[in-house]
Order: C-alpha cells, then sequence, then structure tokens
C-alpha cells in the first residue's frame, strides 16, 4: 500500500507544472473563442482595474509600469528589441471601455494594429473562468 502511495506522489511530482503566481493580477472577461496563447515571443500588455498599464515579456521577469503617457514610447522600444513578438493585451473585465480604448488607439499609434485579447474561456455550462486566451483585433 505504501509503494503504491509513493508511485502516485512521484507521479504527480513529475507531471504537475507550476506556474509562477502572476505580478500583476486581472480578471480577464469571459468568451467563447478558443485561441492558445504563444508561450514564447511575446509582449505582453496589461491594464489592471486600477487603470495602471504594464508592459513585460511572457515570462514577466522583467515586467514594468508604464505611465500612461509613454505607452506608444514603450511599445516602440520593444518591438524594436523583437520586431516578430505577439502583442497580447490583458484587461481587467472590471476596466473602463475608455481606458481600453485608449490603450487600443496607444497601440495602433504605435503602428502596433494587430494584437491579441487574452480573454479567459467560457464553455457552455461553465462560469467560465478556465485560462485560455481567445479574441483577437486587427
Amino acid at each position: 500500500m505504501v509503494d503504491v502511495a509513493f508511485l502516485l506522489l512521484i507521479f504527480f511530482m513529475t507531471t504537475t507544472q507550476f506556474r509562477a503566481p502572476e505580478v500583476v493580477s486581472v480578471k480577464l472577461p469571459a468568451s467563447t473563442a478558443e485561441m492558445r496563447v504563444p508561450e514564447t515571443n511575446t509582449i505582453v500588455v496589461t491594464l489592471n482595474k486600477d487603470e495602471r498599464i504594464f508592459i513585460s515579456s511572457e515570462s514577466a521577469n522583467d515586467i514594468q509600469e508604464v505611465p500612461k503617457d509613454q505607452v506608444v514610447q514603450a511599445v516602440v522600444a520593444w518591438r524594436s528589441r523583437n520586431p516578430s513578438a505577439v502583442i497580447i493585451v490583458k484587461g481587467d473585465k472590471d476596466v473602463k471601455f475608455g481606458e481600453m480604448n485608449n490603450l487600443m488607439n496607444n497601440l495602433a499609434t504605435a503602428k502596433a494594429i494587430r494584437f491579441n485579447l487574452m480573454t479567459d474561456v467560457k464553455r457552455k455550462g461553465d462560469s467560465g473562468e478556465a485560462p485560455k486566451a481567445g479574441g483577437s483585433h486587427g
């Protein structure tokens, strides 16, 4: 019996993937569209519920807060470092649409007209909070 318990323990220890906690927490809006987010080569622009803007790579080790009047310059600088990176926008579902609209206008000004809006997938009969991405703009 003990050997079965250890076997299960080893199995779960070797197959479990741990994700680092998010530095900037946002509640994503739900969507029925499903699209996997690339795990590398991304620039993540986050707008949290306090209407603060952050930019980072997919690992979020290099996350930095960006003042609203410097979003265009920050996006241009990040894209110059990695022109082929996919831009992902994470906007809190409780943020005012006007703030999200301003962010999207800033992305357009930075010539970043193609980006993905990250959402949680809403499954049929579910309240819909599974971590996937969906939706697209551009």
